[in-house]
This record gives C-alpha cells, sequence and structure tokens, in this order.
C-alpha cells in the first residue's frame, strides 16, 4: 500500500493485545474496536460497584498503544496483590479510568481522556456503551448469563450452540465509522465466543462489515478450549463463524504451522483438556475464496503470572513480532 494502512482490530482481552503490541511498531494507523462485557473479577467491581462498563480491554488496549515510557505506564499494569476483597486482584489502571469517568463526567470521556495522558498512538473504541451481557445456549440445551459463567468450564465436551447479547445494544457510531474506513479488519484471536463472537452480535456490526471497503483478516487461535471452543479444529471455528457472518466476507486466514509448543505450558493445557487447534484443511483456498495462509506465529515465551491475578490467563500466545510481519506481507 503507498499510504498509511488503516487497520481496524475488532476484539478484546489478551489476543488484541498481543496484536496490537506488534502493529504499533509498524507504520499504521490502529483503531482498535473493543467488546465490552466482561463481568468477571474486578470487572465485576467495575460493573457492580462504580455502575460502569467493563474496563480490563480498554486498559489493555491502552497499555499496547501507549508511546508513554514513564512509571505511569507502569502503574497502568500495576495489580494489587493486598486489600482484601475488592481490592486483591483489581489493577491500578482500572480504579484509574473508574475515578476518570467520575472528573470527566462520563466514561466515554474518561476513556478518551486516560487515553491522551497514556499517549495513545491510534484509536481505542468500546464497540457499544450500552450495558449488556451474553447469554450461551449449549447443545445439551442448557444456558449461561454473563461472560465469566461462559468462561467457567461446562461438561467436556458440551458446544455452544448459540450466543446472544442482552438487550440488544447499538454499534458505536465511532466504531462504524472506524470499519467502514478500515483497509485492514482483523478478527481474532482471543477467546471465540467472548471476544470475537461478541463483537458480531452487536447490532449493525455485520453490516457494516459487509459495507465496509476494507478486507478481512481472520487470525486463528492457537488453542481450543474446554469452556468455549472444547476439542475444535480449525474447521469447527470456521462453522461457527459462518452462523454470525457471511464467511465469504473474510479474504485471509493466518494460521500458525509451528508444532513447537512448550511443553510445561502443554501439560497445564492438558489437565484442563485443552489442545493446540489442530489444521485440518488441506488447502490454500477455502470455502468462498477465503485465502488460508499458514507461517510460523508462535511465541517461545511463558509469560509468568502476576501477583494477585486469580484469573486463569493464556500461556501460550502469538508472537507480536511474527503476527506484525504476517499481516503486512499478507497484504
Amino acid at each position: 500500500m503507498s499510504k498509511i494502512p488503516n487497520i481496524v482490530i475488532i476484539g478484546g482481552g489478551t489476543g488484541s493485545y498481543v496484536v496490537a503490541s506488534g502493529l504499533s511498531r509498524a507504520p499504521v494507523h490502529i483503531t482498535m474496536l473493543m467488546t465490552m462485557v466482561d463481568d468477571g473479577g474486578s470487572n465485576r467491581i467495575i460493573r457492580d460497584e462504580f455502575g460502569l462498563l467493563p474496563t480490563s480491554g480498554i486498559r489493555q488496549a491502552i497499555v499496547a498503544l501507549s508511546e508513554n515510557k514513564t512509571v505511569l505506564r507502569k502503574l497502568f499494569t500495576y495489580r494489587y496483590s493486598k486489600g482484601g476483597e475488592g481490592l486483591d486482584g483489581m489493577t491500578f489502571g482500572n480504579l484509574f479510568m473508574a475515578a476518570m469517568a467520575d472528573i470527566m463526567g462520563s466514561q466515554k470521556k474518561g476513556i478518551e481522556e486516560t487515553c491522551r495522558l497514556l499517549q495513545v498512538k491510534g484509536d481505542i473504541i468500546p464497540i457499544s456503551y450500552d450495558n449488556a451481557r451474553l447469554m450461551a445456549k449449549y447443545e445439551d440445551g442448557s444456558e449461561a448469563v454473563g461472560e465469566h459463567n461462559i468462561d467457567i468450564s461446562r461438561s467436556a465436551g458440551v458446544r455452544i450452540k448459540n450466543l446472544k447479547i442482552l438487550p440488544a445494544v447499538k454499534l458505536n457510531s465511532k466504531a462504524k465509522k472506524a470499519i467502514l474506513e478500515a483497509d485492514i479488519i482483523i478478527i481474532g484471536p482471543g477467546d471465540f465466543y467472548t471476544n470475537t463472537i461478541a463483537n458480531l452480535v452487536v447490532d449493525d456490526v455485520v453490516n457494516a462489515l459487509k459495507k465496509s471497503k476494507g478486507e478481512i483478516l481472520f487470525i486463528a487461535n492457537l488453542m481450543n478450549s474446554r469452556s468455549e471452543t472444547p476439542g475444535y479444529a480449525l474447521s469447527d471455528f470456521f462453522a461457527d463463524l459462518k452462523k454470525y457472518m457471511p464467511l465469504g466476507l473474510v479474504k485471509k486466514v493466518l494460521v500458525n504451522n509451528n508444532n513447537n509448543f512448550p511443553k510445561p505450558a502443554l501439560k497445564a493445557y492438558a489437565l484442563e483438556n485443552t489442545f493446540p487447534v489442530k489444521d485440518d484443511l488441506k488447502t490454500k483456498i477455502f470455502g468462498n475464496g477465503v485465502k488460508i495462509i499458514r507461517t510460523d506465529l508462535l511465541s517461545d515465551k511463558i509469560p509468568k503470572k502476576e501477583k494477585g491475578d486469580a484469573l486463569n490467563r493464556s500461556m501460550i500466545r502469538h508472537d507480536p513480532d511474527k503476527l506484525r510481519a504476517a499481516i503486512l506481507n499478507s497484504f
């Protein structure tokens, strides 16, 4: 591309953080559209005690795109490991943004001012400012309400049949504009239902994707998960994705082909019935002309668990530098 490409990342959580971290070191303009339905851990307190939408995804996005190299950036990631119920496990960044929302008079203005203070390179936009929760219906007829409850492991092998967001929420007008004007739109990786599909079930998101001039790139997960994608191979992700958006909208798919996973991490995942996603598609072109790009995307680093963090985080992750190169080389 002759001009600086406008890249939109649709997602949330660690997956989007890794993608943005890699692309932040390239001559591109990044817009992150973040899911706002998390209700576990410190986000439960942010929602229930402060009456705000969850901020952990926004916080991670800010850190990924921040050019501020002062102690403020480090403070933003600091997690309390003392203080009893309410404070233990909370990040300073989440409390900071709760205070900023109060000072600025709205969460929207609070996020904008926080981005200014942290010198964010790019834009971070909630997919919607409406208050809602996810509801998953499973193949066995059971249901789970709330991102946290969906993330809790179900009986082995029980798959999600349908995901809804309740009540129906409106696509943020700024998010819609970003989608329509994007050159590249990245979906995934991350928790497939609670980060990826959670954005697609917001009203008008898929319509905006249909109208966008941007090419959609799907980044496949490295691991399946017992709670959201039990036993999934690559074809299963596509089968579920097309329930929520026309598969023909996706132009390219990035798939990791480095199977040299860290053995200690694999053993820990196996205890949770979680395994590497099998690439069961013996082709380079899938479905409606979807091009599959297989390359090494695996990080050889296992992130350390933070003090005070009670949630299970991904130990096997994409490498941000490898992702950046693969994304930019694919267009």
